[in-house]
């Protein structure tokens, strides 16, 4: 179920995110698919307009450390006016980027320390007070370790990075909610990411909307999904057969050592 329909530009400037060739030819981009995959080379504006997106419609970010101060995030913010979001019901949902996963780990792990240390320190100063004290003094402590167990099937930190991915993902889906996934491949095995497309396609079945940039021949051969290229000035759509990611990857397969003899020799 297509959750946003389009985004539409109606103006622009010589700032960023309007430097970027893609974003300053865009007029507007059909976004009406239950799955679009956002194909091209590093710095192409896959995430750019992944960002505006998200910034456009408000969704949660799975990140710790945006740099707000940054020169480039003050423009785009700046910039989101200059775009239109066309939807039949805002959406909720969120956009995770796989860079910000490691810093989310830390996160919790150290929201778990220090909730645990509070709570030694309450064990031992509220000692010689009443029950009731003690009880409320540990309460918020307690109830964030729930949370945190309740969330996630298995310990994050415990597991590998894919696996951790994984269930974190998991447990972030809701049925009818909007999903946009930078690069999502990058903590993934071959396995892992078909484990991936699995829930996706589970998720969609329950109305949810997936935008996804990523360099995965193997995402980007999500059946049925809606293909931009950005490798161009402008977005175009394309066909998985014609991505050249996935012609270079087949043709090094077929003949890796026509490459490697181009390489060392």
């Amino acid at each position: 179920m297509a959750l946003i329909r389009k985004i539409i530009k109606t103006s622009s400037n010589e700032h960023y995110p309007f430097s970027v060739p893609v974003i300053e030819n865009l007029k507007e981009l059909d976004l009406e698919q239950d799955i679009i995959i956002f194909s091209g080379e590093n710095g192409s504006g896959k995430s750019t307009l992944l960002e505006i997106i998200a910034l456009k419609l408000n969704l949660v970010r799975i990140s710790l450390d945006i740099n707000y101060s940054d020169p480039e995030f003050s423009d785009l913010k700046a910039a989101i006016n200059a775009f239109t979001v066309e939807f039949s019901l805002k959406p909720n949902g969120f956009f995770f980027r796989s860079e910000d996963f490691i810093s989310y780990l830390r996160y919790l792990n150290k929201t778990k320390v220090e909730a645990e240390k509070e709570l030694k320190r309450i064990e031992t100063e509220y000692r010689e007070k009443s029950a009731y004290s003690k009880i409320l003094a540990s309460m918020p402590h307690k109830r964030t370790l729930n949370e945190l167990d309740n969330l996630y099937q298995r310990n994050l930190e415990e597991q590998s990075h894919g696996e951790s991915y994984l269930d974190f993902f998991k447990s972030r889906l809701r049925p009818k909610n909007l999903y946009l996934l930078d690069e999502a491949e990058v903590p993934l095995s071959f396995q892992n990411q078909l484990t991936l497309m699995v829930l996706i396609k589970n998720a969609v079945a329950e109305g949810c909307q997936f935008i996804i940039s990523t360099h995965s021949p193997v995402l980007m051969a999500f059946p049925g999904a809606c293909i931009y290229d950005f490798n161009q000035e402008v977005i175009k759509e394309i066909n998985y057969e014609d991505i050249e990611a996935v012609n270079q990857l087949r043709n090094f397969l077929n003949d890796r050592d026509r490459y490697f003899k181009y390489l060392f020799d």
